[in-house]
C-alpha cells in the first residue's frame, strides 16, 4: 500500500518532533518545508526529506505539494489560515496545532466529503480535550470542573522556575487577558492569574491560576453539561508571586513589550520540561456526589530518551500522529489538480 504523504510546513520544535514521530513509521512518507535555511539544514542532516520554501510563497510551494495526502501547518499561530487555504484550494488534508478560535480554521471531517481539516491537534488544544470528554462521559451531571495544565521544567530554574518552553507573546497574553470561564452555566471572563491553589503530584508541590485562552477550545465540551469550569495553569511554587512582581510592582502591565523583551533575553533555553494535565470534576454519577481526577504526565527528555525535542513537542507530535493514523485509515480523498 502506498504510504501517507505529510508534508510538514515548519521544522520548528513541533514540526520537526512530528517528523521524526512518522519517520520510521512504514505506513508514512514524511517532508518537511521551512523558510530557514539553516533548519532546513537540520533536517536533512537528521536524514528527512527536507525542502527550502518561504510559506507565503504560494506559488513555489504548490509543487512541493503535489501527491500529498495532507499538510501539517507547524507555524506561527498568524499563518496556519493561509496554509489551510492553500491545502483547500489543493484537495489536500490539513491539520494544524493551533486554537481554532484563534485562526478562524473550522474542524471539517473526512466523511463530510472533500478534505479534512483538524484544527487544534496538539496538547491543549488536543489532547487536553480528549482529557476531559473522557472525564466528562463518566458523569451523570457536572457541577464543579478544573482544567490544570502545565509544560514547565522537570525541576524550577531561577527565581520564576520556568524557561524558554513555549512561545512568549503567547504567555504573557495567558498571563494578561481576561478568562473564559463557566459559573453557574453561563459562558463568563475571569481575571487571570486569580483562584490561586496548591497541589500534590508524584511527592512534588505545585501552584495553579487561571490563565486565558485555555478554556476556548474546550467551551463546546462543557456548554450544557458543567455548571462552573475554569482552565488554570500549573507552575512551580513561586512563580505567579514574581510574575505578579513584574506585572504590577514594577508596572509591566502597561509596557508588555518591554516584559516581552525581558522574558526573551532572561528565560534559559531548556528542552528538561515535563507535561502535568491534572483535571478534577466534581458532580453525580448514578445518582450519588462523586469527585474524580485524570492525571496525565508526559515526561522530560531525560526520561523519555528522546534528548532532541521537548516534553510539550513531543506530546503534540504523538497527539497529531494518532490523529493522521485515523485519516490514513478512513481517507477516501480524490486529489485535486495541484497547481503549478
Amino acid at each position: 500500500m502506498k504510504p501517507f504523504r505529510v508534508i510538514v510546513i515548519g521544522g520548528g520544535r513541533v514540526g520537526s518532533a512530528l517528523a521524526a514521530e512518522l519517520k520510521d513509521d512504514a505506513g508514512f512518507s514524511v517532508a518537511v518545508v521551512d523558510g530557514v535555511p539553516e533548519v532546513v539544514d537540520l533536517a536533512r542532516a537528521a536524514g528527512f526529506e527536507a525542502h527550502g520554501c518561504d510559506v507565503l510563497d504560494e506559488i513555489r510551494i504548490a509543487p512541493l505539494l503535489r501527491g500529498a495526502d495532507v499538510v501539517v501547518a507547524a507555524v506561527p499561530e498568524r499563518l496556519v489560515a493561509q496554509v489551510a487555504r492553500l491545502a483547500e484550494r489543493l484537495g489536500i488534508h490539513h491539520l494544524d496545532f493551533s486554537d481554532p478560535r484563534a485562526t478562524g480554521v473550522v474542524r471539517r471531517d473526512a466523511s463530510a466529503g472533500g478534505p479534512a481539516v483538524l484544527p487544534g491537534c496538539g496538547v491543549s488544544p488536543g489532547l487536553v480535550d480528549d482529557v476531559v470528554e473522557e472525564l466528562l462521559s463518566r458523569f451523570d451531571r457536572v457541577d464543579d470542573l478544573v482544567v490544570r495544565v502545565g509544560a514547565i521544567p522537570t525541576e524550577p530554574v531561577g527565581r520564576l522556575g520556568y524557561g524558554a518552553i513555549w512561545d512568549v507573546d503567547g504567555l504573557i497574553s495567558e498571563y494578561t487577558r481576561p478568562a473564559e470561564a463557566f459559573v453557574d452555566g453561563r459562558e463568563v471572563r475571569l481575571p487571570a492569574l486569580g483562584g490561586y491553589e496548591t497541589f500534590e503530584w508524584n511527592g512534588r508541590t505545585y501552584e495553579a491560576f487561571v490563565t486565558a485562552n485555555g478554556l476556548r477550545s474546550l467551551t463546546g465540551l462543557g456548554r450544557g453539561r458543567v455548571a462552573t469550569a475554569t482552565f488554570k495553569t500549573i507552575r512551580h511554587p513561586g512563580h505567579l508571586d514574581h510574575m505578579l512582581f513584574l506585572l504590577d510592582e514594577l508596572r509591566l502591565r502597561s509596557r508588555l513589550d518591554m516584559l516581552a523583551n525581558l522574558l526573551r533575553n532572561a528565560l534559559p533555553e531548556t528542552r528538561d520540561d515535563m507535561v502535568l494535565i491534572h483535571v478534577t470534576a466534581r458532580g453525580h454519577i448514578a445518582g450519588r456526589p462523586s469527585e474524580q481526577q485524570s492525571v496525565h504526565e508526559i515526561p522530560s527528555s531525560s526520561e523519555s530518551g528522546d534528548r532532541f525535542h521537548s516534553a510539550l513537542a513531543r506530546g503534540a507530535a504523538a497527539y497529531a500522529k494518532r490523529q493522521l493514523e485515523a485519516l490514513a485509515s478512513t481517507s477516501t480523498r480524490r486529489p485535486h489538480p495541484v497547481a503549478s
